[in-house]
């Protein structure tokens, strides 16, 4: 295996990223030397009851995205293709129907990874990546959240929770707004979800590890008012608790078109954005944090690690 392909289903987004895997020192690696994102929505119109199916127009636009990716793996040599799949898959009842349509057009099954597995692999990537050994993990997408407490580079917690940025715009933010009486509301469903985790104030102080991709739009939005030219290189890059928070504000001002303009923003996301943003703000205050580090490396590229570790030991 030269390139190692890896199809990911979000709840948001479907990816494409192509691996070259190499030896250094006997021990395998991989460098991402590819990646493609589109916007599919996977999980709109799901609904929050027990009974959540993935939308036919939802389902199209995802296998579009793939016939379009397949394209362009298929030039690359001595590949080999997997697929990862997250909540909308996971909590979906057709979800079978979908994965089989995916394999009709890859020939690869999906993995759909479970909440916990889910954390454990964005423990992996973080951990792989990340010169740091006690934070908190904050993974928001599309339809979950994980939070992964670390100690000592160690696991110490970890849960995921099924709400996301896609599903709770749609419970609470009408139209990508925010008033002040959906805010409460909002803020008081958050509050009691954390309530719940009893552990989360082993987290005071320490910095939270931010992976997802509202998180990264507010480290690109971030990077262009610190003056960097290089926007999208965000592994690693640590902003200030006041500084998320006064773009956090400066969203809660805007509609959804006046925030497609502001410089680093992708446009995409302009309306699920404070769906996104206001469980994370919320941790922010509850645990007194000093900083956030934003993390490229999270669900996807541990599961390479993992992978790599089983191929070494098959």
């Amino acid at each position: 295996m030269k390139n190692l392909v890896v199809l990911d289903f979000g709840s948001n987004s479907v990816r494409l990223s192509i691996n070259q895997v190499s030896l250094n020192n006997g021990k395998a690696v991989f460098k991402e030397i590819k990646r493609l994102k589109e916007t599919t929505r996977l999980a709109q119109g799901m609904g929050d009851g027990k009974k959540k199916r993935l939308k036919d127009e939802a389902i199209e636009r995802t296998l579009s995205a793939v016939e379009y990716f397949k394209k362009i793996y298929e030039d690359y040599p001595e590949q080999r293709v997997y697929a990862i799949a997250t909540a909308a898959v996971r909590e979906a009842e057709n979800k079978q129907t979908f994965i089989e349509k995916i394999r009709r057009i890859t020939g690869c099954s999906i993995k759909v990874l479970s909440g916990e597995t889910e954390a454990y692999y964005d423990y992996l990537g973080a951990a792989n990546s990340l010169p740091v050994r006690d934070f908190l993990i904050t993974d928001m997408g599309g339809g979950s959240c994980e939070l992964i407490l670390v100690r000592s580079g160690e696991i110490k917690e970890r849960v995921s929770l099924p709400y996301g940025a896609v599903s709770l715009t749609e419970r609470f933010c009408r139209n990508g707004q925010l008033n002040a009486s959906q805010l409460f509301e909002f803020q008081n469903f958050i509050i009691g979800k954390f309530h719940t985790l009893s552990w989360l104030k082993k987290a005071a102080q320490l910095p939270l590890v931010l992976m997802g991709g509202c998180n990264r739009t507010v480290a690109r939005i971030q990077r262009v008012r610190d003056g960097y030219s290089q926007i999208d290189d965000i592994h690693g890059y640590k902003v200030s608790v006041a500084d998320f928070f006064n773009i956090y504000d400066a969203f809660l001002q805007k509609n959804i078109a006046q925030r497609e303009q502001i410089a680093g923003m992708e446009q995409a996301r302009a309306d699920i954005i404070l769906g996104g943003m206001t469980p994370v703000v919320i941790l922010l205050q509850q645990l007194y944090s000093t900083n956030v580090i934003f993390s490229e490396s999270g669900a996807r590229e541990g599961f390479i690690y993992e992978l790599l570790q089983e191929n070494k030991k098959t």
